[in-house]
């Protein structure tokens, strides 16, 4: 089965709480992307109100912002694999598994292999699926098809999420590769009407 994520994007707080008030029915959580550290919810800021909430930390030092999403209740955070080591990724593995799922994003040109000294203890991971991260909109990128199916069978258990360039017309495709986790952001409207 085949989990289609909202994916949100802003600039300022006001920005964020817009788009969680238009926030798509029936849509099970809500993958925020986080490129500006001033966006990042105190803890038990009530406002931001979804199932499962899942962050994506797109800045510099992502390791200092982990507590202030896993006390505001995000449950998912997804942390680009080369802003750290695979030392400190692994040691944040370590340091959060009871708190919170730590996933690795490997950017399109980011090595498989990054994850490899700390993938046995990883539940999912997520590939970029466009080449230049931080904005909505940008083209699918095909390479990340081969990578998939390479991920998949290098890892058979782990769960494969796609985020970047994702819309109806490639969705099966990455599916039929391996992906099960699929992060929707400017084509959202195509899922959820």
């Amino acid at each position: 089965m085949i989990e289609i994520v909202p994916a949100i994007l802003a600039k300022t707080k006001d920005e964020l709480l817009d788009k969680f008030t238009a926030f798509p029915r029936g849509a099970q959580s809500a993958h925020i992307d986080f490129v500006e550290s001033g966006l990042i919810p105190e803890a038990g800021d009530g406002k931001l109100r979804v199932p499962i909430r899942e962050a994506h930390l797109m800045l510099p030092h992502p390791q200092e912002h982990i507590t202030a999403l896993v006390k505001a209740g995000f449950q998912r955070i997804v942390v680009q694999v080369e802003a750290l080591s695979p030392e400190m990724f692994a040691e944040l593995v370590h340091e959060w598994r009871h708190a919170a799922d730590m996933v690795p994003s490997l950017k399109i040109d980011t090595p498989l292999s990054a994850i490899d000294s700390f993938a046995h203890e990883l539940s999912s991971v997520q590939l970029m699926g466009i080449a230049h991260i931080g904005a909505q909109g940008r083209l699918f990128d095909e390479r990340v098809i081969p990578r998939i199916r390479a991920l998949h069978a290098k890892y058979p258990r782990l769960t494969i999420a796609i985020d970047g360039g994702v819309n109806k017309e490639n969705a099966e495709s990455l599916a039929d590769a391996g992906a099960s986790r699929l992060i929707v952001g400017s084509a959202m409207r195509e899922f959820y009407g």
